[in-house]
Order: structure tokens, then C-alpha cells, then sequence
């Protein structure tokens, strides 16, 4: 089950000829647009993609971006019967592109936190869908569905039933993700974690920041996605620390790489993996994942032959 903030990313594609005579900013001419899943929707499409059916709990607006939302999520073999419309518009994010280059972005959202109405059709979706499933991933991306109590009483409920709980962290809510299983924070988001500045640290900094970490949010693992420097995986019970290097031949574009880890290594626990063969296999499904513009995703067998598993599927 995947609980969390669901967006659309759109991409107008173009070209540059001249500068515009209204201010100094560059004309766009669009030739195309596409559309794609963002956020919680692009971690339901990256675990459709490797054989699991995933069961969405989140919010989308009562607009036609809500409806091509729930329409592509369909598609890609979501269970959308978690998928409530809202008086909120769906969050959409508009990149305007020039020969692959981000000119600006666009976005359409709502910040705060749900209406307790809403909160409660969502915990009811919930309730009804824990049983169906292994493990739990909340896709944090602070658009309002990840709040108290709503996410406190989540946990709790997981925790009674000894289930997986996975997070993909939002800066402004680690004091809400204590005691999951993992959760997954970029480095940035790990100095934030601890409340200190951000800094592009030494492997024994981002070690001590990690354990640090584990200890104040009684995480039994952590795993820190480090970009180009591939990512670090923290073991409590074995008080193992694991760095994997990167190994994405070329960095193309980062966006929705963490929906990827998240979703690689859930789906892999669940399926009996080890921590560090999860982890393992989210690095290199990341480095297929960051070699493409814009969110992506990877099926089994790329993922196979990417690892260097001569084998079909």
C-alpha cells in the first residue's frame, strides 16, 4: 500500500530561437507535452512496473488533471479504489524544457494539511486495504496528505500487525516517522534530520550523521541516497554500516529517483530479500532510473541484466 501525496509531472517541449522583447527572459516554442506520474503515483507505477500490485491511499482533485491522474494510474495496474476526489486541485508540476534544458517550473498546489473529513475517508480506504497487503510505503512530499494524527495512528496500526513501514522523507515531518522500518533521505534531508546546515561531507561525516540518525528516530535501518556517491545503508541490529557506490553510467536527470529506491527495496524485503540485497538492488535499478529525463522506472529485467543476471523472465 502506498499512502501518500500524488502529483502530475508535465513537460512542455521546445525550442529557443530568440529573446523575448516584453522582458529579458527566453521564448519558448512549444513543439510537444507530455504527461507522466509524480510523487506517490510514480511510486505506484515504478512497483507496478516490477510485478507488484500496489493499492494507492491518497487525494486528488475533482479537475481533469485529477481524472487523467486516476485515468494513467489505472493503466499502469494501480488499485485506485483509495483514490478520493477533493475540493483541492490535483498538485501539478510544469517543467517548460528547451533542447532538454529546464527552462522554469510550474507549480500548481495546496499545501495544508487535509480537513479532518478528508483525513477520515482516507483512513478508512486504509483499514480496508492493510490486510490485502506485505508492506507499507509512505510517499512523504509535504502536499497535506502526511500529517498528525493521520500518519501517527498509521504507524501505530502497522506496528500492531508487524508490517513493513517504508518512508520517502519530507524535511518538515521526521519527528512523525519514529520507529518505521527505513526510511530513505537524501543527504540534504539527512542534515536536516539532525538539524544542522547541509554540507557535501567526508564518507566518515555521513557516517556519523547516519548512526546519528538511526539512534534519535529508532530507526532499525537507514538508507541515505548520496546522488553520484551512490548511497549508505545502516544496520542497528548489526551495527553495519554498508556503502554502496553509485553505478549509473550517466546522470541525465534526477527526478523520481527516490520513488524508485523506495520502491525497489520495499518490494524486495517484502519478497524476502535481505536489507543489503535490497539496497543493492535499489542502487543499480536508481543508476537505469537516472540515466533518463524525467521520472522513470525499471521492470525486472532491465533490472536483471543492469545487476549482470543473464536470465528471461
Amino acid at each position: 500500500m502506498v499512502v501518500g501525496d500524488c502529483m502530475l509531472d508535465k513537460y512542455i517541449w521546445g525550442d529557443v530561437r530568440r529573446i523575448s522583447p516584453e522582458a529579458p527572459v527566453p521564448v519558448v516554442q512549444a513543439e510537444s507535452q507530455t504527461c507522466r506520474l509524480g510523487g506517490a503515483a510514480n511510486v505506484v507505477q515504478n512497483l507496478s512496473a516490477l510485478g507488484v500490485t500496489p493499492h494507492l491511499v491518497s487525494l486528488c482533485g475533482d479537475d481533469s488533471d485529477g481524472r487523467e491522474l486516476r485515468d494513467m494510474l489505472k493503466k499502469v495496474g494501480c488499485r485506485v479504489e483509495g483514490l478520493y476526489s477533493s475540493a483541492r486541485p490535483t498538485t501539478v508540476k510544469t517543467r517548460i524544457l528547451a533542447r532538454h534544458q529546464q527552462i522554469v517550473r510550474v507549480d500548481k498546489e495546496v499545501t495544508s494539511d487535509l480537513l479532518k473529513d478528508e483525513r477520515e475517508r482516507l483512513w478508512k480506504s486504509v483499514l480496508e486495504i492493510l490486510p490485502q497487503v506485505k508492506g507499507v510505503i509512505i510517499s512523504d512530499y509535504a502536499k497535506g496528505v502526511i500529517s498528525q494524527p493521520f500518519i501517527g495512528a498509521l504507524i501505530k496500526k502497522c506496528k500492531a500487525r508487524g508490517m513493513f513501514v517504508a518512508i520517502d522523507p519530507k524535511e518538515r515531518h521526521f519527528n512523525l516517522y519514529k520507529g518505521v522500518s527505513i526510511i530513505t533521505p537524501n543527504l540534504k534531508e539527512a542534515h536536516t534530520a539532525l538539524g544542522i546546515p547541509f554540507s557535501h561531507c567526508s564518507d566518515e561525516e555521513i557516517k556519523i550523521i547516519g548512526w546519528n540518525i538511526v539512534k534519535k528516530y529508532n530507526l532499525p535501518y537507514l538508507l541515505i541516497t548520496l546522488s553520484e556517491r551512490g548511497m549508505a545503508l545502516f544496520d542497528r541490529e548489526k551495527s553495519v554500516f554498508r556503502h554502496l557506490p553509485t553505478v549509473a553510467q550517466k546522470v541525465f536527470d534526477v527526478t523520481g529517483a527516490g520513488d524508485t529506491v523506495i520502491s525497489v527495496y520495499s518490494s524486495s524485503i517484502t519478497s524476502g530479500a535481505l536489507p543489503y540485497e535490497a539496497a543493492y538492488l535499489a542502487n543499480y535499478a536508481a543508476g537505469l532510473t537516472v540515466a533518463e529525463l524525467g521520472t522513470a522506472c525499471v521492470d525486472p529485467q532491465s533490472l536483471l541484466e543492469a545487476c549482470g543476471v543473464k536470465t528471461t523472465l
